[in-house]
């Protein structure tokens, strides 16, 4: 029993080992997104595009503007000013645009994102081999492979529960099902006569797999950007830990430290406000990426927030809590990912007050005063540079939504 447990624990170490976890994530994103039609995502010099990308793009992109959007707003305008009517093609435009806004930011972002992932790479290997930093950094972002390999699988999971339940529910009952949306695909009407159910139900499902796979390749990006800072975060704050044991120890030897030892304090001292300095410019430029998107998101998310609750007692309880997710998990996937840069900045800092600069010569003790007076302004992430992400701004939006549904009704 125990060889076999060896056996499998090797086998474990050997597929998650990873010599280089920057190009294994930007292989990961780029083989989602070319799935959907997005080739160069990080602007390498290779042909932008293909004869197959752009059939992906104009197949799925195209089928899921027509089911998702389009028809959508044919069908507000057909039934306005019917209020629940209304709201229920509200609620299914502002459910679609996030993902298709997700796209666009994917389609454009290829200047910005090669940037970013160059700076990744310097980050990286700024962190000396071997140290402690060095593996606290590799095992963080080894956690991002696993959070993103359970992001393909959640979403794998709900997308195709969402396509499977309908065409159980026509299997074994006597009516025909389709994935929720209101009201008729434009020009396939009636749609739950043959041939049309049949056409509505596989439009329906190219619809739904180009929504899945974008998201996905968007969610993952973000989480290794975020996983990124955070692993310099915890870098930083593992060689401030170091400093502390260092200068613990000296001060309980009580006679002249070797001259090594001093010097290994300095470097990682130095080493700390480098890396710092790095973190500052490497936040920049993924805060400049994603203020953008994430107001719209705001935006849109707040709709389908709204809009949910609006037609909670008129629709099904399957579209109720599709919608009511769609809203809710981006959301808080941005202001958890945001409390998390937060949380990682102030345990920084706090590392950076008691790494013992009291006991350090007065040059360095100035450089550890340096990094606090910084550390006093968090990094954090922005929508629009309105909102800042964390959980405060979680529960505000949650009352906000909930006030606009009080008046509405």
């Amino acid at each position: 029993m125990n060889v076999l447990r060896n056996k499998f624990k090797v086998y474990l170490e050997k597929i998650n080992y990873v010599e280089d976890p920057v190009e294994a994530a930007k292989t990961m994103v780029s083989s989602i997104q070319r799935l959907v039609g997005i080739r160069n995502l990080f602007g390498n010099k290779k042909r932008n595009f293909t004869i197959l990308s752009i059939f992906a793009t104009v197949l799925f992109g195209g089928t899921f503007i027509y089911v998702g959007t389009f028809s959508q707003i044919v069908y507000l305008y057909q039934v306005f000013p019917d209020k629940s009517e209304s709201f229920k093609a509200l609620n299914c435009i502002s459910a679609t645009s996030v993902p298709l806004s997700k796209y666009f930011f994917m389609f454009l972002s290829r200047d910005r994102l090669r940037n970013i992932f160059e700076l990744s790479h310097q980050g990286v290997i700024s962190i000396p081999e071997g140290s402690a930093a060095k593996k606290k950094m590799l095992s963080t972002l080894q956690r991002a492979r696993y959070a993103s390999w359970l992001v393909v699988a959640n979403q794998a999971f709900t997308h195709i529960f969402y396509l499977l339940m309908p065409l159980i529910f026509t299997i074994f009952g006597n009516d025909r099902y389709l994935p929720t949306t209101p009201g008729d695909s434009y020009g396939l009407s009636p749609k739950y006569e043959t041939p049309f159910y049949e056409i509505t139900f596989v439009v329906t499902c190219v619809a739904t797999a180009f929504s899945a796979i974008n998201q996905t390749g968007y969610i993952v990006l973000f989480i290794t950007l975020l996983t990124h800072e955070l692993g310099h975060f915890y870098a930083i704050t593992e060689t401030l830990n170091e400093i502390y044991d260092m200068l613990k120890n000296k001060e309980q030897k009580k006679d002249d430290p070797e001259q090594t030892e001093e010097a290994n304090i300095h470097e990682k001292l130095i080493f700390c406000v480098k890396h710092h300095q790095f973190l500052m410019h490497y936040h920049k430029y993924i805060r400049e990426l994603y203020k953008v998107v994430f107001g719209a998101h705001f935006l849109m998310m707040t709709i389908v927030l709204v809009t949910t609750l609006q037609t909670m007692n008129e629709w099904d309880v399957r579209n109720t809590i599709l919608t009511g997710v769609t809203g809710i998990m981006p959301l808080f996937l941005y202001c958890f990912g945001g409390e998390l840069l937060i949380s990682a900045g102030l345990e920084m800092s706090a590392a950076a007050y008691t790494c013992g600069w009291e006991l350090m010569e007065p040059k360095q003790a100035k450089i550890v005063l340096l990094m606090l007076c910084l550390s006093q302004r968090p990094l954090y992430l922005t929508a629009a540079d309105i909102f800042v992400m964390n959980r405060e701004t979680f529960g505000d939006v949650a009352q906000v939504v909930y006030k606009i549904y009080a008046v509405f009704n």
